[in-house]
């Protein structure tokens, strides 16, 4: 249970820190450090912000991460929304960030050991029912390719027949006619 916690706490603070460096990478901006209210460092801890609570943090936990007021975190949630539909630099700047974020961050590396144990099983278990899923898919298709076997030895001489003598653009005038003979021929009782 503690080590769970001790675990979780790392898997945040590297995450955190992970997010950190992308934007300053890309932006030349330290969140954490930067107390600045210019709107390059402003829109840098927005997008911050607003990355981490699609992550599901709280705005106690990010507002900690940059040492700022989580008043001015919470402010931020309500207008990130708003900004990016309306600043292109701020979405683009979003967008490239976020896009990287997801592609490089696996949090599969900062899982408990409890915690790749159930997803192991877990993925055990789906596994063992996609092979059974698989196995009767794989007898389904067997089973109609034999009925299909034995209906085109029963019937191969009268499609053999039927494309050979259709003429091209008929068709629906020869299964019209087709549908007359057969409702013709089972009305009266010949069967």
């Amino acid at each position: 249970m503690i080590q769970d916690r001790i675990n979780h706490l790392m898997k945040k603070q590297d995450e955190f820190g992970f997010l950190k460096r992308i934007i300053e990478t890309n932006l030349g901006i330290c969140v954490e450090t930067n107390r600045s209210r210019e709107r390059e460092v402003v829109n840098a801890k927005m997008i911050y912000a607003y990355i981490l609570q699609g992550k599901g943090y709280g705005c106690s936990a990010i507002s900690k991460s940059i040492r700022m007021n989580h008043a001015t975190v919470l402010h931020y949630f309500k207008t990130v929304p708003f900004y990016l539909k309306g600043d292109i630099h701020l979405r683009k700047s979003y967008e490239r960030i976020k896009s990287e974020y997801a592609s490089e961050y696996d949090p599969v590396y900062y899982l408990s050991e409890n915690e790749l144990k159930k997803e192991l099983i877990t993925l055990r278990n789906e596994k063992e029912l996609l092979s059974l899923e698989l196995e009767q898919l794989k007898s389904q298709v067997h089973a109609e390719k034999v009925e299909a076997k034995k209906m085109d030895s029963r019937f191969s001489f009268l499609y053999k027949m039927v494309s050979e003598r259709t003429r091209l653009g008929s068709e629906d005038e020869v299964l019209r006619r087709l549908n007359q003979f057969y409702n013709g021929v089972y009305d009266k009782g010949h069967r």
